[in-house]
């Protein structure tokens, strides 16, 4: 709080010695001067304010008598004791008229006036209010301060929005007035004087904040209030609650008994190899680490292979670690124990507890933080768990599937990912290819959104114009699987007609693609310059590949007629 250059320290001051004449004193401090006397361990000090009342006495007094009156006595305090309220304190309590200023050397180096001094403490404290006042509005957390007695003290913007609270409704009234006394953070701060930091708290049922706390202690260390700062992650917590027990359009509540790996739709050898891996893990309880891009379906994956495993009566659940605030996912993923964040007595079982005997699906695994990583390594090796806020060890058997969009391996390299946790995962790995990987199996996906998304919508299943396949066949999927079905229901909503043609596809995705018109006639010509078998038969290899089998946009993109292709093709012997 103390800035020199604010301070009001005097600095034009003399020393002289006892032996000075009375007239000698009151000609220097008339002049401006302050002056100091010294003698056997008594400083007295003589300001110019001192002038008219020197004057009062008789020209022959002795400095050694007004030295010995104690009233111009003062006593001295060091710069860096300014900053003991403890000693400024007891400067006051002497009722003194002046101090002098020492630096560490115990030099001398000005003296206050103590009307000064309280004038410069009331505008510093004044200052420090309009600071802090400034920063609890401006911060986007709510903030709340309470004295000892939980008495609210400071209310911001915030608070009021997050609450439904005006500050005039609670500022100067005890907190317990509007919340339950059990469940407030803030006050269990005050009593146990620990810190707080990025804790899950549900200050009202419908409320869900992250906090941050500190007790306020005075110079003596002794709690005279507390602040909090609170993070309001409720519509976090409720989309979360949402991707949890949502139901994915594409994936049935109840799959195929037979053969859930159906509902994955592609033949190729790039998804059939996922297959293959994913039907022998299923047999397993090991943990299976799912590879891929955002939107590639590893989800989907996870539920199948629960689907089929033998846990597939019991729950599937999810924890998305990328929009779960980092102080709340430990608590979502093993719970809390009763009293920990709430007047619960029971507490309340996390998502690893929920899915006990079942499948826990951790997405974006690489979020999770390094603590929190070694606390579910120590799940994986133990199969035991302690809910946050508790010590009772509690058993249980659910299989975990991770899935992550990142190389974990340099990730460990860079001691960003915990060794210990990245083996225990790794035992078996698959790697699901991205859309624009997978061109063969495009079609199949596309005419299974169709179908699902006409339900959805009450529509009839329209068909694909040739164009339109060849868009989505030639186009680059960045955004994979979810890209893809996202396009489909777009053009389903946009549809009114029995076919979906190049105007209901995103402009972006239509700018991409090529003029089939265009094309068709280069390659009219080329086919009929092209004389030979072999020719004739690499072209239309090359054109059914572009169109991922569509035999329509196929001979569109020829140039010829669709039965003319089937005969070609019936001749060449290519179907």
């Amino acid at each position: 709080m103390f800035i020199p250059e604010h301070f009001p320290l005097h600095t034009q001051i003399q020393t002289l010695p006892i032996e000075t004449t009375f007239t000698e004193l009151i000609s220097i401090i008339q002049k401006g001067t302050a002056v100091i006397v010294q003698q056997e361990g008594a400083v007295a000090l003589f300001t110019p304010e001192d002038a008219e009342l020197l004057k009062a006495f008789e020209a022959s007094t002795m400095l050694a008598h007004l030295v010995n009156m104690n009233y111009f006595n003062v006593p001295s305090c060091s710069l860096k004791e300014l900053h003991d309220l403890d000693h400024i304190q007891q400067l006051i309590r002497r009722e003194t008229r002046s101090f002098l200023c020492t630096n560490e050397q115990d030099t001398i180096l000005g003296y206050v006036p103590l009307g000064a001094y309280a004038a410069y403490v009331m505008n510093e404290g004044q200052k420090w209010y309009a600071y802090f006042a400034a920063l609890a509005d401006t911060v986007t957390d709510a903030v709340t301060v309470v004295d000892r007695d939980g008495a609210v003290i400071c209310w911001n913007p915030v608070a009021e929005e997050l609450y439904g609270l005006p500050r005039e409704d609670i500022v100067g009234k005890r907190i317990g007035e509007h919340f339950d006394v059990e469940t407030l953070m803030v006050l269990k701060m005050l009593d146990e004087g620990r810190l707080i930091r990025n804790t899950y708290h549900r200050p009202r049922p419908d409320t869900h904040v992250l906090i941050n706390a500190s007790p306020i202690k005075d110079a003596a260390g002794t709690i005279i209030g507390g602040i909090a700062t609170e993070q309001d992650i409720t519509q976090l917590v409720r989309l979360n609650e949402q991707l949890t027990t949502v139901e994915s359009v594409g994936l049935p509540n109840e799959a195929s008994q037979d053969d859930p790996f159906a509902l994955i739709k592609g033949k190729g050898p790039a998804i059939g190899k996922v297959i293959q891996w994913a039907k022998k893990v299923a047999a397993t309880d090991t943990p299976v680490l799912l590879i891929g891009e955002s939107g590639v379906g590893k989800e989907q994956l996870a539920q199948i292979i629960h689907q089929s495993s033998s846990r597939s009566m019991q729950p599937f659940i999810t924890v998305h670690c990328g929009i779960v605030p980092a102080g709340i996912l430990e608590t979502e993923l093993f719970g809390y124990q009763g009293g920990a964040f709430s007047g619960n007595e029971s507490g309340q079982p996390g998502k690893l507890e929920l899915a006990k005997e079942g499948t826990l699906f951790i997405n974006e695994i690489e979020k999770m933080s390094l603590e929190l990583q070694a606390k579910l390594y120590r799940y994986i090796t133990k199969q035991m768990l302690v809910r946050s806020g508790g010590n009772q060890p509690i058993s249980v058997k659910t299989r975990i599937i991770i899935a992550t969009t990142q190389d974990l391996a340099s990730k460990v390299a860079s001691h960003e990912f915990r060794t210990d946790l990245y083996y225990a995962l790794n035992v078996v790995s698959i790697r699901i290819p991205p859309l624009r990987e997978r061109n063969e199996d495009i079609p199949a996906m596309v005419h299974m959104y169709l179908k699902q998304f006409s339900m959805h919508y009450q529509k009839p299943a329209p068909g694909l114009s040739p164009e339109v396949i060849l868009a989505l066949s030639q186009y680059n999927w960045p955004g994979n699987i979810q890209e893809l079905k996202n396009i489909i229901e777009r053009c389903i909503i946009l549809n009114e007609d029995e076919m979906i043609t190049l105007e209901h596809l995103p402009p972006a995705l239509q700018e991409q693609q090529p003029s089939l018109i265009q094309d068709a006639e280069s390659s009219s010509i080329q086919l009929k310059e092209k004389v030979t078998e072999v020719d004739e038969i690499t072209l239309i290899v090359e054109a059914l590949a572009k169109t991922a089998g569509n035999k329509s946009a196929a001979a569109k993109l020829l140039g010829i007629s669709r039965g003319t292709l089937y005969n070609k093709m019936k001749e060449f012997e290519l179907e």
